[in-house]
């Protein structure tokens, strides 16, 4: 396998002309590519189909930049698959909104299943926002807890919808990418959050959808504000509170390992006015335990090194990797963007490549457990 990074923009498809020409693969026998919101994207695919007809070529966008083994680059990134190799990926691109999505991603494993001869040792899941637990529900009516789901939603510079996933040469702005991944040996995965919790912990009284009304009977927000201090205190009356709450969000616990919760964690995005309830970026249901997290930066940082650590195990050998970093998370991080890249680099010790900045991410804290959709979460797929 080899990375193909493309930046600038601006000249993206003359790059990548170029470096086709170049490439050891006359044929590749499959294409992931993330790229951000303004890349030539159609162009792009229009030249891959064209020099590598019969590969696989699919993505979605990532904010602000790509991680790549030189860097976080504001362009694209290419993790090109040889033909004859030992990993094999079967693509299903659907187009979908929240109400047929878990029936769209039932139809997507059962492609994927009949292309492989069996299920997939692994999913990689790429969605737009808005409807990533109806699909985690139809992967699993599909395939159970066997087959693990990795991956994150598709995401823009400023969450303005211009978002994107895209497989050959057909670019969705609303729907998703699952791609069954067998190998051998399996790849591996691992899904980490690196927020610590803090005393502060209450009970959903109430909640709808993506929406929590109130905790412990009172006013979700207002909670919330009192739990961190008074962060949000000046949007009690309605706004947007994306920035101020990516260092403290609220998690809840979804399994133990030795006795140590694996906690999920969820990002507040807006205090909705007039009710004081808090909106989320994930699903909520009445009656769940919610505690307060908090992150500092670096930990932030260097947990890719653990999350790529947790997924090799006992593995000798790393071909290729794939990071998974959440794009709120990030936007705090943006000066140490490079340096996210370089100890996950480190850690595969040299092994090429691509990460994605992303609005959700998708992942399972054991093996042949349930696969959650959580936030400002980070997760590493090892081939």
């Amino acid at each position: 396998m080899l990375v193909v990074t493309l930046s600038p923009v601006a000249s993206a498809v003359a790059q990548l002309e170029q470096r086709l020409r170049e490439t050891a693969f006359e044929d590749p026998a499959w294409v992931l590519m993330y790229a951000v919101e303004d890349a030539p994207l159609a162009p792009m695919l229009a030249v891959l189909r064209k020099r590598c007809p019969a590969a696989r070529v699919f993505g979605a966008t990532s904010f602000r930049g790509v991680f790549t083994p030189e860097g976080f680059v504001r362009g694209a990134a290419l993790l090109v698959g040889e033909r004859g190799g030992p990993t094999r990926m079967s693509v299903s691109r659907q187009r979908t909104g929240a109400a047929s999505a878990q029936a769209r991603a039932r139809d997507a494993c059962q492609s994927i299943e009949r292309e492989l001869g069996r299920k997939p040792d692994i999913l990689l899941l790429h969605a737009t926002p808005g409807f990533e637990e109806r699909l985690l529900e139809g992967i699993t009516r599909s395939f159970g807890p066997d087959v693990p789901v990795f991956g994150g939603s598709a995401a823009d510079d400023h969450i303005a919808g211009e978002w994107r996933v895209f497989a050959n040469d057909t670019i969705v702005p609303e729907g998703f990418l699952l791609v069954g991944i067998a190998s051998e040996p399996a790849p591996t995965g691992a899904f980490v959050g690196g927020y610590l919790p803090t005393e502060h912990t209450g009970k959903i009284t109430r909640a709808t959808g993506r929406v929590v009304e109130t905790i412990d009977g009172r006013p979700a927000a207002a909670v919330y504000n009192q739990w961190t201090g008074g962060v949000i205190r000046d949007e009690l009356g309605g706004g947007n509170v994306l920035l101020k709450t990516s260092l403290l969000p609220v998690a809840r616990v979804v399994g133990r390992a030795s006795s140590m919760p694996r906690r999920l964690l969820s990002h507040p995005h807006e205090v909705q006015a007039g009710t004081q309830a808090l909106a989320f970026f994930t699903e909520f249901a009445t009656g769940e335990q919610l505690t307060l997290m908090t992150g500092t930066r670096d930990p932030l940082v260097t947990r890719v090194r653990r999350a790529a650590s947790r997924a090799r195990g006992a593995r000798q050998v790393v071909r290729a990797g794939l990071l998974v970093f959440c794009g709120g998370c990030l936007a705090t991080l943006l000066d140490s963007a490079g340096r996210i890249a370089q100890e996950f680099r480190d850690e595969l010790q040299g092994a090429p490549f691509i990460g994605i900045a992303t609005f959700g991410e998708q992942g399972s804290f054991f093996e042949k457990s349930e696969s959650h959709h959580g936030n400002l979460m980070c997760s590493a797929v090892l081939l």
